[in-house]
């Protein structure tokens, strides 16, 4: 999962333009947990990158735990959300999602925009989700998302940002086939003296319904229905309306309240 160690220059162009989508689905998903009626308002943001998520649920008085793999990532969550954390209302980890540890268990877990897609095998989202279990709660909620292969076929071109803060060139490829695929982004991002330089290559990798539930009951996690409504699985970005749509799956599992 070396792809999801985002660099400085990446993380920063990425908190400015590919945060659309969960800005507007994290209201919703804080909504659906607290109607399940959870031991408690805790959650783990699995993947938080920015902190986009974990602002949402300290926003309406959950206790958060960020966890990532990306210094950079971090270090950008952590100066925007410096109150939560010095409040202790949010606790950021850097880890990786296969074997993150927290200090304490939480009554819910979510993963969004596609960020398990780095995992590079089913064996790998049986660590993760077994370590999702592991910081559960009895009976806690898991809320992920995983990009279908509709997402990443925009990769097989070559794309151009080219505006008064960015000049970044995508350029990538995506076998439909291994479903499997990588995506180099280069350029600078930013102007006058904040300006940086953007160097980041990502790798993903496409998983269907039964390997997720294949992976889901290797960890001892139980799959669940969800209500989220069909206008959250649509792409939000132009290149990848250029494709079929929905462009993701969202899952729901639950630990169950009793380990076998």
């Amino acid at each position: 999962m070396e792809n999801y160690y985002y660099t400085d220059g990446f993380a920063t162009f990425f908190d400015s333009r590919y945060t659309g989508w969960v800005h507007t689905f994290s209201p919703r998903l804080a909504d659906h947990l607290d109607r399940q009626g959870l031991p408690e308002r805790s959650v783990i943001d699995l993947c938080c990158g920015t902190g986009v998520t974990a602002s949402v649920f300290c926003a309406a008085g959950w206790q958060a735990t960020g966890v990532d793999g990306s210094a950079a990532m971090l270090d950008i969550a952590r100066k925007k959300l410096a109150p939560a954390v010095e409040s202790g209302a949010l606790t950021l980890i850097e880890a990786d999602a296969r074997t993150f540890r927290t200090p304490r268990p939480a009554a819910a877990c979510v993963s969004l925009d596609g960020a398990l897609n780095h995992l590079g095998s089913v064996a790998e989202l049986t660590r993760c989700f077994t370590s999702v279990r592991e910081a559960l709660l009895p009976g806690g909620e898991f809320i992920f998302d995983l990009y279908a292969g509709s997402h990443f076929r925009h990769w097989n071109n070559v794309t151009l940002t080219d505006d008064a803060e960015a000049v970044i060139v995508k350029r990538g490829v995506w076998d439909d086939g291994a479903r499997t695929g990588m995506l180099r982004v280069s350029g600078v991002f930013g102007t006058g003296m904040s300006a940086e330089r953007v160097d980041q290559t990502l790798r993903s990798w496409e998983y269907d319904d039964a390997e997720v539930a294949e992976a889901l009951e290797a960890a001892g996690l139980v799959p669940a229905e969800h209500d989220f409504e069909q206008r959250y699985v649509k792409c939000d970005s132009g290149s990848c309306s250029l494709t079929p749509v929905p462009c993701r799956t969202i899952y729901r599992a639950r630990k169950p309240l009793e380990e076998k």
